[in-house]
């Protein structure tokens, strides 16, 4: 995580962590496909994409 200005860092740590417990619960379950392989959030622009590497 990078900050700047006018940044609200907690809610951006707030969703990166609830996406990754929900990650981990689907591991843990394993009831539902986890994310396959890279996740990237932008908080700027408030955009996901996963990446296949």
């Amino acid at each position: 995580m990078c900050r700047y200005g006018c940044a609200e860092l907690h809610v951006i740590a707030s969703l990166v962590g609830g996406i990754a417990a929900q990650e981990a619960i689907k591991l843990a379950t394993h009831q539902y496909v986890p994310i396959d392989n890279t996740f990237i959030f932008d908080g700027h622009t408030q955009n996901a994409r996963t990446y296949r590497l």
